[in-house]
């Protein structure tokens, strides 16, 4: 018998740390928008590389946005190479935003609920063409601006930034970026080459999160997702957000502590 594969929602404790963290990061975002008198409803959560916790953050802030701040929120899965949204918010995977890039399904067939009323996904989906052909710009941005209109926050897990195009196309739709590195595992030159390829859009980010402790998250999902095979345990640690909205994260930290 096949075993059930645990979601985001399963064991999940209001008072457990990593969702303290999520919604201390939250918090700053609302702070930053009030102070700078913006709207900001859209935010792309991706890394600079691989195996970096993107998709499990991502999908953590949503569930934190929803069930503790009860907004109308809505997830996306961007990343077609190694989607993993919908085994973390348990929905399945096809038809998704892929069908609805090639005109296949509509926005509102691919539309998930999920066991909290005011938190919906839209999966990756499958297309019959490579990962890259499947990305169509013009496509997501409607997409964009339908959901606009619908949902209070929207949170995009976006392939990583260093690998592929994906990633700097989609933030030029977006509100806000967020960064997620891991201590002591993302080399400092891949956190050049993200700040490098970001620059145009470095306006945009917001912060970073540093995933850098040793307890919290369930980090299986994620390495299980991107093929190692017996993770440690870690949790996240939302970073102070810059002083300057130009500037990117720098260095990542090798032992506790910010970035």
């Amino acid at each position: 018998m096949k075993r059930r594969t645990r979601t985001l929602f399963d064991g999940l404790s209001l008072d457990s740390p990593h969702v303290t963290e999520a919604r201390r990061l939250l918090q700053t975002l609302a702070r930053q928008e009030r102070e700078a008198g913006l709207e900001k409803k859209v935010y792309m959560v991706t890394s600079a590389s691989r195996a970096e916790g993107k998709s499990t953050i991502c999908g953590l802030i949503a569930l934190v946005a929803a069930k503790i701040f009860r907004k109308k929120t809505i997830v996306i899965d961007a990343d077609f190479r190694r989607p993993s949204l919908h085994t973390l918010l348990g929905c399945t995977h096809n038809p998704g935003l892929a069908e609805v890039m090639d005109g296949t399904a509509t926005l509102e067939s691919v539309t998930r609920p999920t066991t909290i009323p005011t938190l919906f996904a839209i999966p990756s989906g499958k297309s019959g063409r490579s990962a890259g052909e499947t990305y169509d710009d013009e496509a997501f941005q409607k997409v964009l601006r339908a959901l606009r209109a619908e949902y209070d926050l929207i949170f995009i897990d976006c392939p990583p930034v260093v690998p592929v195009l994906e990633p700097l196309l989609i933030a030029e739709h977006v509100d806000s970026l967020l960064l997620v590195a891991m201590a002591g595992q993302t080399p400092i030159n891949m956190i050049r080459r993200m700040k490098a390829i970001l620059a145009p859009v470095e306006r945009k980010v917001a912060g970073a999160i540093l995933n850098n402790a040793i307890e919290g998250l369930p980090y299986y999902y994620d390495y299980r997702y991107y093929g190692y095979d017996r993770p440690k345990p870690r949790r996240i640690r939302a970073s102070r957000p810059p002083q300057d909205s130009g500037s990117a994260p720098r260095r990542v930290a090798t032992q506790r502590g910010g970035v």
